[in-house]
């Protein structure tokens, strides 16, 4: 499942550039991050991937079963959209994680990590480039494409157009939820060589989101765990009921990335 990327920069060339300060080298690097993804077959592999987990699923209830699920949810209709949109709250999420959660180790510990950095290339460069180029591209392959199929099929099934705003809407709300769970891979992978640590400990908190909340009520205004099911409503057709776990999600996101680019600041090659 995950494209190999511990040698990626290491076996393309670096090509010159001029860019100075603080992101100097980011454009060389998010170049040869995003060719694993578009000069590989892992590209085509990933969106075959979620077309099948997150689009394949829906031919359940518009194709196969749509008697049984019309009379657990009231239509066929309303069974496809709630499964689109409870599915891709959480399987690209943990996609992302599973297929992040060794990439900055694993050039630490190979030393392509100190190569690079050898060259004229700031360190937040290195860490933003990595960012940049997973949320990239699992946006378009396990969001974007994935929601353009699933809007179709929803649309052909109520008979006409649904509201591309309120659609496009509730998947960009997903695809901050993803962001998060990418942020905090990164930031464990910089304050820690442990796979396992990197690898779990997002999952885990993706999971047991329910029973935080059930535990801590609070949490539910404080990260991305309500944002799926406000999607689906925001989809629906339904109000944004609040504004805060979005805001949250947001700020927990950019507090992950600093704490990352503080962290590999001071790593020691």
């Amino acid at each position: 499942m995950s494209p190999d990327r511990s040698s990626t920069t290491a076996t393309l060339p670096l090509q010159r550039t001029d860019e100075r300060g603080a992101l100097r080298g980011f454009t060389n690097l998010l170049r040869k991050e995003l060719a694993t993804w578009t000069r590989t077959r892992s590209g085509w592999i990933q969106l075959l991937l979620w077309l099948a987990v997150l689009n394949g699923l829906m031919t359940l209830p518009l194709v196969f079963m749509r008697e049984l699920f019309a009379e657990q949810l009231g239509s066929p209709f309303t069974a496809a959209i709630d499964m689109f949109f409870n599915l891709a709250a959480l399987a690209p999420s943990a996609g992302v994680v599973i297929l992040a959660h060794g990439t900055i180790i694993a050039e630490r510990q190979l030393g392509t990590a100190a190569w690079i950095l050898s060259k004229p290339v700031a360190r937040n460069a290195f860490v933003l480039a990595k960012f940049v180029a997973y949320g990239l591209a699992m946006l378009v392959l396990a969001l974007a494409l994935p929601g353009l199929v699933a809007y179709a099929a929803l649309s052909l099934e109520a008979g006409a157009p649904l509201d591309v705003v309120r659609f496009a809407t509730g998947v960009g709300m997903l695809a901050l939820g993803l962001l998060w769970f990418l942020a905090l891979t990164l930031m464990l992978g910089t304050l820690t060589s442990a796979r396992g640590i990197v690898l779990t400990v997002p999952l885990i908190l993706l999971v047991a989101g329910d029973m935080l909340i059930m535990l801590w009520p609070t949490l539910a205004e404080l990260g991305p765990w309500m944002v799926g099911r406000m999607a689906l409503l925001v989809a629906e057709g339904g109000p944004l009921l609040s504004p805060w776990p979005l805001a949250s999600t947001a700020l927990g996101t950019a507090a992950f990335l600093a704490v990352a680019l503080w962290r590999f600041g001071r790593e020691e090659f």
